[in-house]
């Protein structure tokens, strides 16, 4: 059946109409996920056109009836990462999946401009990229060509920041490369400081995080030599500092400039679930939610919890698990088709063996916060986190049921060792009965990963990923637009509460160590990984930083990000909450 075709005018009229008048979820709508013709010109006007079009393309390959997708993707229970949303179903060269790490396969002058050509044609296919950038020698080190001496990694992540701006700027895409640092290479230090000086950094395309071990958490603290090394064929380069000295320079830049992000790296390789048969963990995408082996792939989508709440605002407030249970089953069977949908749309032919091999999938949850806000449970206190980790297990256990029952139907991942497989610790904290499912076969290597869902999240009208709300009213720059918007929540407040402001905790009130203890909590129900940002006051001190590092590191999270306003540009300004008109704080 040939498509209609909007008039510009119609379909923000529409779109406009369809999200109640809500200017930045309509535009986020028709500028990134509304599919168009190669003239330009909108193909859908809505969601529910586009929910029509990425249902029946799934529903053919996973061998599901076309509506039980629709029901998953409407009124936003679920919403698939922004790469399906876009690419499923266009005629353009696009990836359906949002995830890769790609390896820096060789200390040479090949090896990086073999990066530069595989992370080049990645990019062009809207895919976002992590690597290692510690692969290659440090500053100094003796060379073979005329260069005699080595610029060093540090110089070369500026080149390989550069080639993601150029990338980026041509679709509108931020924040798709992640450089990733061991804490033994001998360029640590400058690694640590990299960005510390917004105007002068030359990284400002990437995000940076470390690979910190626990021996150089542990050295940290007892205030001990490290030791650094780094081999070439040549040489052996070392040097020594004390660990205490570079732990001291990682919490300054997280301070001053909220990079790198931290990595526990010993917590991430040690409860991966698949640390075998050429998966090994080796790095992390662009968020650091999808720990990878090279050229490894991951799609992504998220359950909306706000979704699943009845009576919202009122004593009777409940989630409805068995729902939730259902939509993450079929979310499961979703993301699996997308798979095989998208396998021959990677840009390299690597990343397309690697997600057949594996068959990873990510799917998390968005909407955190307004499930509380919906429940009358304050972000982070002692029962919302009970909530949380009871709604996270029982979207793992239904997930890994589905995927059990996938892999009797269709045949487990082609890597799939169960011997192997039961040696991971999170494979071993499952229910018995479970862990002997999986045993006969699971269809994906690993299933679940709480990304931060930014634009989804906004297209949803929810929080992003497991995040506080960040302010009830604020200024959103988006597409070099600078929109004026409140969190959707609220209007369904005021209409369920006769006008009332609420008093729901946002990001800079809710007590950043609660917020960690409550990314340990979920971290213990998700096989892959958590990214998300404790945003922090202005004048947080950096000892505060300190101890949320060494908290995080203590509970049992994989990672952590701080974010202290003012320690860069950003996206979202909060206005102050009121209870009229927010343009009157703009006058």
């Amino acid at each position: 059946m040939p498509r209609r075709v909007y008039k510009e005018e119609e379909a923000q009229r529409l779109a406009l109409d369809y999200f109640g008048g809500d200017e930045l979820r309509a535009a986020v709508f028709l500028r990134r996920y509304a599919l168009r013709d190669p003239e330009g010109r909108a193909l859908e006007a809505t969601p529910e056109e586009m929910w029509r079009r990425l249902a029946r393309a799934a529903a053919r390959v996973a061998g599901v009836a076309e509506e039980a997708f629709l029901w998953l993707l409407s009124d936003f229970r679920f919403v698939p990462g922004g790469r399906i949303l876009f690419g499923l179903g266009n005629w353009r060269k696009s990836t359906l999946f949002n995830c890769y790490f790609l390896p820096i396969r060789q200390d040479s002058v090949q090896g990086i401009t073999r990066f530069l050509d595989e992370a080049a044609r990645t990019f062009a296919y809207g895919g976002g990229v992590g690597t290692n950038a510690d692969v290659l020698r440090p500053k100094g080190a003796r060379v073979g060509n005329a260069g005699v001496e080595s610029s060093g990694a540090v110089s070369f992540m500026e080149l390989f920041s550069t080639l993601a701006g150029v990338m980026g700027a041509s679709g509108g895409r931020r924040g798709a490369l992640m450089l990733t640092f061991s804490d033994t290479h001998p360029e640590l230090m400058a690694f640590l400081q990299a960005k510390t000086d917004p105007e002068r950094s030359r990284v400002r395309h990437a995000n940076l995080s470390l690979r910190a071990t626990d021996a150089f958490l542990e050295a940290a603290l007892a205030d001990e030599p490290w030791r650094l090394s780094f081999t070439t064929p040549r040489e052996e380069i070392t040097a020594t500092l004390r660990a205490k000295e570079a732990w001291e320079a990682l919490v300054e830049a997280a301070w001053a400039s909220a990079e790198p992000g931290l990595l526990f790296w010993d917590r991430v390789r040690t409860w991966t679930t698949a640390q075998y048969g050429g998966m090994e963990v080796v790095g992390v995408n662009v968020c650091g939610e999808v720990p990878m082996e090279p050229y490894g792939a991951c799609n992504l989508g998220s359950l909306n919890l706000a979704a699943f709440v009845r009576e919202p605002f009122t004593p009777r407030a409940r989630l409805d698990f068995a729902e939730l249970e259902e939509a993450t089953a079929r979310a499961v069977r979703f993301l699996d088709a997308v798979v095989d949908l998208g396998k021959n749309r990677h840009p390299l032919e690597a990343q397309r063996e690697a997600s057949l091999r594996s068959r990873r999938i990510g799917l998390g949850v968005m909407g955190l916060a307004d499930l509380f806000a919906m429940l009358n449970l304050p972000y982070g206190a002692p029962e919302s986190l009970v909530l949380a980790e009871e709604v996270l297990r029982r979207i793992k256990e239904a997930a890994y049921r589905e995927s059990a029952r996938l892999a009797r139907s269709k045949g487990p991942f082609p890597a799939f060792q169960a011997r192997e497989h039961l040696k991971s610790p999170f494979i071993q904290a499952l229910p018995e009965d479970l862990v002997g499912e999986v045993e006969k076969g699971l269809r994906n290597a690993a299933l679940l990963a709480i990304a931060p869902t930014g634009s989804i999240s906004l297209l949803a009208g929810v929080t992003s990923g497991i995040e506080p709300i960040f302010a009830l009213t604020y200024l959103r720059h988006a597409g070099g637009q600078v929109f004026l918007a409140e969190h959707p929540l609220l209007k369904r407040y005021r209409e369920a509460t006769g006008g009332q402001v609420p008093s729901w905790p946002t990001a800079h009130q809710v007590d950043p160590f609660q917020r960690v203890r409550l990314q340990a909590v979920l971290q213990r129900h998700v096989d892959q990984s958590i990214s998300s940002t404790v945003n922090l006051p202005k004048d947080t001190p950096k000892e505060v930083v300190e101890r949320l590092f060494l908290t995080a590191w203590k509970e049992g999270c994989k990672g952590i990000t701080v974010f202290r306003e003012g320690s860069r540009e950003e996206v979202i300004e909060p206005l102050p909450p009121v209870g009229v008109c927010t343009f009157c704080q703009l006058a």
